[in-house]
């Protein structure tokens, strides 16, 4: 065999340490990838810390306007009792009858025996005689203006508070349900509200506000303020007010209610989303050199309006604090990662709350 030319020789080690560097390079990458992440971590960090985002506390007008979707509803019958233990003697009206308030409906009549006594006679004979009975009458009245429903007949029996008539009033009430935040802007409940029906007669107000269980009895909205959230939950509270006799409404019309519960002027506020809290005390976070220890503050809460909050006292004005507190933060990335994976598979609407 011809011995190899020296170029030859120079030829077959540089293929020999060029498989060698691929080699190796192949290893690095397969075994050795630390080395890459940190280089690439010496460059952009697309999740990296934009610095705290904060703002001044400043001054704003703040009116505290509920608003409600409701329907009007029909207002609850109410009921006659009987207010003796008897039978009916007479009647004075019919069912579908209207009547007013005080209207005698019917007359229940109890018979009460007559004493008994001993008698003797002239021969000394001992006997038993019972007196004459009387007899004692009651009219029971109408509670309420509106249509009879009775099917009461005479010689019918009833005892002390059994019901003999039904009263269904002419009258409507906007009726809409409130959430736990709601309740809480509410605690100076108005007494008026301002009724809007979607194509239906101009917005008009409606009087006699108030806050009711979805048994009809009606709460006091400060002490619900304290309750247990549990109870709370399960008591489905309602805002209702009455409908004036001159409107001219139908059951089931769908309404919005508007109900301003109180205004301040030219007060400390700051957004929402800055504050922990929003009835009575909340806290907020100042910045400090360490980005990850914001300063907590406690304040102490006046009214707002959803987007401001008054702050009574904890904060002067021009002090900075931060714009999102660390929970909002986090809430803010949560939703956007869930928006994210959302946006892989179509669109959606949200709904404000």
């Amino acid at each position: 065999m011809a011995q190899k030319t020296r170029t030859a020789q120079v030829f077959d080690v540089v293929k020999v340490l060029a498989w060698v560097v691929i080699a190796v390079a192949l290893v690095k990458f397969a075994f050795f990838p630390a080395a890459q992440e940190k280089q690439t971590s010496d460059g952009v960090d697309p999740g990296g810390s934009f610095g705290q985002m904060t703002i001044s506390v400043g001054r704003a007008d703040i009116t505290n306007t509920v608003t409600l979707t409701g329907t009007i509803q029909p207002d609850e019958p109410v009921v006659a009792r009987a207010t003796l233990d008897g039978n009916v003697v007479r009647t004075f009206v019919n069912d579908g009858d209207k009547v007013s308030k005080g209207d005698a409906l019917l007359q229940i009549r109890k018979e009460i025996p007559g004493d008994t006594r001993q008698v003797t006679d002239e021969s000394g004979n001992v006997s038993v005689e019972t007196t004459e009975p009387t007899y004692k009458y009651e009219t029971v009245k109408s509670p309420g203006d509106g249509t009879v429903s009775t099917g009461v007949l005479v010689g019918q029996q009833f005892a002390i508070g059994d019901t003999v008539a039904t009263i269904v009033p002419p009258t409507f009430s906007a009726v809409a349900s409130l959430s736990a935040d709601q309740m809480y802007r509410m605690q100076d409940a108005p007494s008026t509200a301002t009724v809007t029906i979607k194509n239906g007669p101009a917005p008009f107000e409606c009087s006699g506000v108030k806050v009711v269980s979805s048994g009809g009895k009606a709460q006091d909205s400060k002490s619900n303020a304290g309750a247990d959230n549990g109870a709370s939950a399960s008591m489905d509270l309602k805002a209702r007010c009455a409908i004036p006799s001159n409107q001219k409404v139908f059951a089931g019309l769908q309404v919005t209610l508007e109900m301003t519960a109180g205004s301040a002027m030219g007060v400390l506020a700051v957004p929402i989303s800055a504050v922990e809290g929003r009835y009575q005390s909340g806290s907020v976070y100042l910045p400090t050199s360490d980005p990850t220890k914001p300063e907590k503050r406690a304040v102490t809460l006046g009214i707002t309006d959803g987007k401001m909050v008054e702050i009574k006292k904890g904060l002067t004005e021009g002090e900075e604090i931060l714009e999102f507190t660390p929970t909002s933060n986090k809430d803010n990335q949560d939703s956007t990662n869930l928006g994210g994976a959302a946006d892989t598979g179509g669109s959606g609407d949200g709904s404000a709350r």
